[in-house]
């Protein structure tokens, strides 16, 4: 049995719209894990709480910006293929990338883009999406483990103090 415990008035805190907040509560702690781990959104402020705050809005919008790019490989490939990707692979693409298309293309490029459609451009990253090679951006897949090593010395002790190893009582 599972008891919620709520602040919300009791007409409106029916089990499965707590259980449905509640689930949403863990969606928002990975993105702002998400955020703090892969678009380093936790800056070294010195004291500066503005500045903290800052670059943490500029990582949510990165964020919604990276949420639109993995929405597009769903579409695109979908939700099986978009759960391979690897968000540390993709970020560290899209700095590396940032910096050539800022010097390869001219500015009046993405001039008409800010008056697009949702529809409109959605259709263009779709588009980019089919020309994507993302198996370049896959998670590595880990390895089986290495058993550990049998113990040749000491083999038949289950513990040996370091201190007593040190002073030779213990050979």
């Amino acid at each position: 049995m599972i008891e919620w415990l709520t602040n919300r008035p009791a007409r409106a805190a029916t089990a499965a719209v707590v259980a449905k907040l509640y689930q949403g509560r863990w969606t928002v702690e990975a993105l702002f894990h998400r955020l703090t781990m892969v678009l380093g959104c936790e800056v070294d402020t010195r004291g500066y709480p503005p500045a903290a705050l800052f670059g943490f809005c500029v990582a949510l919008a990165a964020s919604n910006a990276y949420a639109t790019i993995r929405a597009a490989v769903r579409g695109e490939h979908g939700h099986e293929t978009a759960e391979t990707l690897s968000d540390f692979y993709v970020a560290a693409e899209l700095e590396r990338t940032v910096e050539g298309m800022n010097v390869a293309v001219p500015d009046e490029a993405w001039e008409p883009i800010p008056g697009w459609t949702a529809e409109e451009m959605g259709a263009w990253l779709r588009s980019i999406m089919r020309q994507a090679r993302l198996e370049r951006y896959e998670k590595a897949k880990r390895g089986p483990k290495k058993p550990k090593p049998r113990r040749t010395r000491f083999a038949a002790k289950k513990h040996v103090a370091t201190s007593r190893l040190i002073s030779g009582e213990q050979t």
